[in-house]
């Protein structure tokens, strides 16, 4: 392969390559892109021409990358996300904004409390900068960070990818959930066999979750497999404990203040369960964008044990 100027390169067919790789074929990407499969396959083989190296190959009917095609497919994608991160800079500024930034809260948090002590205090707090936030798993969130598609993530400590700096915030214990009607609400204490007996909401055996979520349980003296209905994203779970189908089980922090779950309240279960580390994983050594700095600094003020904000739920 040889040294082409990147510069000169077409994003557009570069956009191209990167769909053809994500979709797995010619067809597929064409349908993508609304485009003939003969104007992908021309904008493929003028890309290679320019670069002077095939870029992939058919194998059992997959698409496979060559050696140079790796290296022009991680190239790409930087390349194609620094022209989305500058336009959407542009369109800040055409628009009056400061700034935008990225935040991957992990689907834990996915919950009232975190949009009423954090997230819409921040957005008040900081009306010129755009905020764009997601639910999802931590691993996940932290490689989105290193990968520049998120600019912070707030995560459980748990399968962070090595290269990931972690910076401790606080810790949740894992509460179990249930509406005020259920039996064992009306119980002054309960133990976790009963909670188990009771029945969980769980989510999907499939999910990446699912493997934290039954080591959590383990941790809290629930053995087994408990569920009496799976369920993606923990929100969802949670209306479902809402309608009567079970006990929810979730992390949840000390700034989650008085009633944010009703009409869900929290069972108290006697003796030791589970605890999880949270914190921030943002990419080292980088330049940090100002919006970027400004909701580290709050998730930092707002979430972390040395800044206490108010007592936990009152188990009921």
């Amino acid at each position: 392969m040889g040294s082409p100027n990147l510069l000169a390169l077409d994003l557009f067919r570069l956009r191209v390559f990167t769909t053809v790789v994500e979709r797995n074929g010619y067809s597929a990407a064409a349908r993508h892109l609304h485009l003939a499969q003969p104007t992908v396959s021309h904008h493929m083989a003028e890309l290679e021409k320019t670069l002077g190296a095939d870029l992939i190959r058919y194998e059992q009917r997959a698409v496979h990358l060559t050696p140079a095609g790796k290296e022009v497919y991680r190239s790409a994608l930087l390349m194609l996300r620094e022209q989305e991160s500058l336009q959407e800079s542009l369109d800040d500024l055409q628009h009056g904004r400061r700034g935008r930034v990225r935040l991957g809260a992990s689907i834990a948090f996915e919950q009232r409390y975190f949009v009423d002590q954090v997230i819409a205090p921040f957005c008040r707090a900081h009306p010129g900068i755009l905020l764009s936030l997601r639910y999802g798993h931590s691993g996940q969130y932290a490689q989105a960070v290193l990968d520049r598609e998120l600019d912070v993530a707030y995560v459980i400590k748990w399968q962070l990818p090595p290269e990931a700096s972690f910076e401790p915030l606080h810790t949740a214990r894992m509460r179990f959930l249930a509406p005020s009607s259920h039996p064992l609400a009306q119980q002054a204490s309960v133990d976790v066999e009963d909670v188990a007996r009771a029945g969980l909401i769980a989510g999907p055996l499939s999910s990446l979750e699912s493997v934290y979520y039954r080591q959590i349980l383990r941790e809290s003296g629930i053995t087994g497999n408990h569920p009496v209905i799976e369920v993606d994203g923990l929100h969802a779970r949670v209306l479902a404990a809402e309608a009567g189908l079970g006990i929810v089980a979730t992390f949840i922090p000390h700034y989650a203040k008085g009633t944010v779950l009703a009409p869900l309240v929290e069972l108290s279960v006697s003796g030791p369960t589970a605890q999880a580390e949270i914190g921030l994983v943002r990419r080292p050594g980088d330049d940090e964008s100002e919006s970027a700095h400004a909701l580290a600094d709050w998730l930092r003020e707002r979430t972390s044990s040395k800044n206490p904000m108010g007592p936990s739920m009152t188990a009921r």
